[in-house]
């Protein structure tokens, strides 16, 4: 601290004036003080400075528009109150960088940062020097510094448009059972060769004079596809997150597992999707992917049964 160097200056030069204008036994001891008064304080200080860190809790997804709050608290094992620590933090958004300055004078407790989130997409906290300083603010030394998550920034949930056809999904389609077995559903057709015996329907067969079979059925699981589009604007950012927050959270409460794809980068991200959970991170993991995100390639190197696009160019989802 400039301030702090400056004053102490100050003093030296004060003392020594003083000392060689009256040269008495006081005025020699408080120059000597004043010359070792430096070292005693880093002395005092150096175990709470090599001790110290910075911890920093940061919530891993906040509504748009809510309240978002960084905790930051200084740590050490020292007994001494701890020293000055000058913190500098760089605020990562989706499309922009902000540097600010905090200087932590709260020793043991908490500060607490409020932090924009008025846009969807994700908020970086990175903290990118950090200095402790001794008691007189003298001296200093460089400290750990964290690295919390990023921030998610979840936007409101929207009914897309165009909507899809949401309908066919819940009509259960069914498929022979592999090795048959029991089952709660099964169909009646002719016998064919290799059929097992004890599949044969014998009432059935000796009212139609044939062989029937009674085959076991399951469930067709289709393996359905959101594919899920960034744009790079802010607006039409939140309206395909929104759309994929409202067609993510019916597929799930309807109980229809899905897959939710999107790109991160360069790289293509997906994730199985059948609670309420997985809907969360899959969300997050869509809002944290930077704005220079590339398209979702076209067609999707995926299997899929229902592809339904969300944002971006938008169209119908297909089978």
């Amino acid at each position: 601290m400039a301030v702090n160097r400056l004053l102490y200056l100050g003093l030296l030069v004060l003392s020594a004036v003083f000392y060689f204008a009256s040269a008495t036994w006081f005025s020699w001891l408080l120059l000597v003080l004043m010359l070792a008064l430096p070292l005693l304080s880093l002395l005092a200080s150096l175990p709470a400075m090599l001790s110290c860190r910075l911890e920093a809790e940061l919530p891993a997804s906040v509504e748009q528009g809510a309240r978002a709050l960084l905790h930051l608290k200084l740590r050490s094992w020292w007994v001494l109150p701890l020293p000055d620590a000058q913190i500098r933090l760089n605020l990562r958004t989706r499309d922009r960088e902000k540097d600010m300055r905090y200087l932590s004078r709260l020793s043991r407790t908490e500060g607490v940062l409020a932090l924009p989130a008025e846009e969807c997409g994700f908020l970086a906290a990175e903290f990118k020097r950090g200095r402790v300083y001794d008691a007189l603010g003298l001296f200093r030394l460089p400290m750990r510094l964290p690295k919390p998550e990023p921030m998610a920034i979840l936007p409101p949930e929207r009914r897309p448009e165009p909507m899809p056809r949401l309908d066919q999904l819940l009509q259960q389609q069914l498929k022979p059972k592999p090795g048959g077995g029991s089952a709660e559903i099964h169909e009646h057709r002719a016998y064919r060769p290799g059929d097992p015996v004890k599949d044969i329907h014998w009432k059935l067969s000796l009212k139609t004079d044939e062989l029937i079979v009674r085959e076991a059925q399951q469930p067709l699981r289709r393996k359905i596809v959101l594919a899920l589009h960034t744009p790079h604007g802010a607006r039409e950012r939140a309206e395909s997150l929104g759309a994929f927050r409202w067609l993510s959270r019916w597929l799930i409460e309807n109980n229809v597992p899905h897959t939710a794809v999107w790109m991160d980068g360069e790289a293509l991200q997906s994730r199985s999707v059948s609670c309420e959970a997985d809907w969360m991170q899959a969300l997050r993991g869509a809002c944290l992917a930077p704005e220079s995100s590339a398209e979702l390639p076209q067609p999707l190197p995926i299997e899929a049964d229902w592809v339904c696009p969300v944002g971006g160019k938008g169209g119908r989802a297909h089978e």
